[in-house]
């Protein structure tokens, strides 16, 4: 489809769908959670919090493979459509302006002889979903991989909150190298600086912002 009818087409999608043909639920973000963790929901020692980093970094990397996959459909979208500013397209798209400018950051430096860095089953499904949609275009492929990426990021921010969790249960029974040691962590200002930032953006166990959960801005007429 020619450019001028892609915000249109995005629309109409948004409309048909319920806002968007791939949703999930806090559920599945949990079962994504665990699918890194091998079934892993428990975790207590000072070897739990490594592996639990490893599963972390692990999911992280898948999860920015998904957001190059963005990337690059954001570029060809912002391109398509002439947009000036990533803010143009960000507010098309229920995505930040940083979302929208690291997702081709990302994208840019990505090494396609890599295997994996730009495409999983996943990102392959959502394209072959887009292919078949006859409103095809950029800016709905954009639409339906950021909603794969925030699923991977929800789940990814689940083994944060337990990671952060587990270090602050754990400091007052072992030492602070042990946690350093096992986190890849150098110095305490940075274990530190991780816990603040964590609890700043989630909060503690119980508090409602680590609810993962699909959202999306209201539809206009």
């Amino acid at each position: 489809m020619e450019p001028a009818h892609w915000i249109d087409d995005l629309a109409w999608h948004r409309q048909v769908y319920k806002q968007s043909k791939f949703r999930w639920d806090g559920t599945e973000a949990l079962l994504v959670a665990t699918e890194f963790t091998g079934g892993c929901q428990e975790f207590r020692t000072v070897a739990d919090l490594r592996d639990l980093e490893g599963y972390r970094l692990a999911l992280s990397e898948y999860s920015m493979t998904c957001q190059r996959a963005l990337g690059l459909a954001l570029q060809e979208a912002r391109y398509g459509l002439g947009a000036g500013h990533w803010e143009d397209i960000a507010a098309l798209l229920d995505l930040t302006a940083v979302d929208c400018a690291a997702s081709s950051y990302f994208a840019r430096w990505g090494d396609p002889r890599v295997a994996g860095q730009f495409s999983n089953p996943q990102v392959r499904r959502i394209r072959k979903m887009c292919a078949g949609f006859f409103f095809a275009s950029p800016l709905l492929l954009a639409w339906e991989l950021s909603q794969l990426w925030k699923l991977y990021r929800a789940a990814e921010e689940l083994l944060e909150d337990t990671l952060v969790d587990l270090v602050v249960e754990l400091q007052p029974h072992v030492r602070t190298s042990d946690l350093l040691q096992a986190l890849h962590t150098t110095t305490e200002v940075g274990l530190s600086n991780r816990i603040s930032s964590q609890r700043h953006e989630r909060g503690p166990s119980g508090d409602p912002r680590r609810v993962p959960r699909q959202a999306f801005s209201p539809l206009t007429n």
